[in-house]
């Protein structure tokens, strides 16, 4: 069977989507390495997962330069690192035995390029993009569709999360990529062990990444203004984490709510299991977050859990195809607290909620979707 190598610009510790992607190709009988990024100590630069995968960390190194010029400095310290670790990723690509590879976003596009194409014999290239680089917070939006449109070109087979996406590539490109969705694995919530938690309380959850445009200011705010008999449980960590818990103490409600930190992944069904309604609030900040359909929507799915959701499409069709929660307006307090109560105070709605995730998860699931990938996979062979 063919060898796959992954490029991957993060450190490949809780990547559902790359670590589902990668698990499915073992099971299927591809060998599969995956060349990430290692910015902390305490993770190994080699290891081999309890699924097969093969992952080879290259170090990131830090730039320290006392230029005059502050600008001139800030790029430096910024960027040279960073095309530093480009470089050891591609070399570490080449020196792996490949016969396909494949490129996890934007950021290792290149890194899959130079491997792929810059050779006597060329080698397939897969571009697996995992978010709306064209149209993202912070990203120098001209720039990024004059790279990525030149980039595509050497690419073979694209991926994207959903049809909403697949229709705007189709936009800007004028190719059609196949949509692969980060459903969650099947699984049967009633064999995970419960997490014990500081409450007796119902668990209204919030699990993914504390970043802006996520919908955790105003969530707090409206839990505060709720006033409902519950525990607000915040799983993950991100850049707004210190704003958030300020937020928290000023609103004084730290026995009210709780933020765990980052959660390793095996672990996050135990405390999928525990919630009573889980959250998936995204602002309509940018085209990015407007066609998300995000992972987290299927694992509350998958657990049973009831979902209070914005009106973006993907979000919107999912919950109210199914029936498996209540859709409000994006960045409207109002129209969440007024949710929030609705859920907690209506138990048979509750349970009819809960009885369509049930139903539900057996379309919604990995164990369907993969089949997409495995067969554009057999299209290469």
């Amino acid at each position: 069977m063919k060898k796959v190598t992954m490029f991957l610009w993060n450190n490949f510790t809780n990547d559902a989507r790359v670590l589902r992607e990668g698990s499915a190709l073992v099971e299927a009988g591809y060998p599969v390495t995956v060349i990430a990024k290692r910015e902390q100590e305490n993770i190994k630069l080699e290891e081999r997962l309890s699924s097969g995968i093969e992952v080879r960390r290259q170090q990131k190194c830090d730039a320290h330069f006392s230029l005059k010029n502050h600008k001139l400095n800030t790029m430096i310290t910024k960027h040279l690192p960073n095309a530093y670790l480009m470089l050891k990723m591609i070399r570490e690509g080449y020196k792996t035995e490949t016969d396909i590879y494949h490129s996890h976003d934007l950021n290792t596009l290149i890194q899959g390029v130079v491997c792929a194409k810059l050779r006597l014999k060329q080698k397939p290239l897969i571009f697996d993009s995992h978010e709306v680089n064209t149209s993202r917070t912070h990203y120098q939006t001209g720039l990024v569709y004059k790279v990525e449109h030149f980039l595509l070109r050497f690419v073979d087979y694209t991926i994207v999360e959903n049809e909403t996406r697949a229709l705007y590539h189709e936009m800007l490109y004028g190719k059609r990529p196949l949509s692969i969705h980060n459903y969650s694995e099947f699984y049967d919530i009633a064999d995970v062990k419960n997490k014990e938690l500081p409450s007796n309380k119902k668990i209204l959850l919030y699990q993914g990444g504390l970043q802006e445009g996520r919908g955790l200011p105003l969530l707090i705010d409206a839990f505060k203004e709720a006033d409902v008999d519950a525990r607000l449980l915040l799983v993950g960590d991100g850049k707004i984490r210190q704003q958030l818990e300020e937020q928290v103490r000023s609103l004084g409600l730290e026995e009210k709510v709780t933020f765990t930190g980052r959660v390793p992944y095996e672990e996050l069904r135990a405390y999928t299991k525990n919630a009573y309604i889980g959250f998936q609030i995204l602002e309509n900040t940018n085209f990015n977050h407007y066609s998300a359909s995000s992972n987290k929507l299927y694992e509350y799915m998958m657990a049973h859990v009831p979902v209070i959701g914005t009106a973006l499409p993907e979000i919107r069709r999912v919950i109210q195809q199914e029936g498996t929660g209540l859709v409000i307006k994006d960045s409207d307090k109002k129209a969440l607290v007024e949710a929030i109560r609705y859920a907690l105070a209506n138990k048979e709605e509750h349970q009819h909620w809960q009885e369509n995730s049930k139903r539900a998860k057996y379309k919604y699931n990995w164990e369907q979707e993969k089949h997409k990938l495995l067969g554009m996979y057999e299209k290469i062979n």
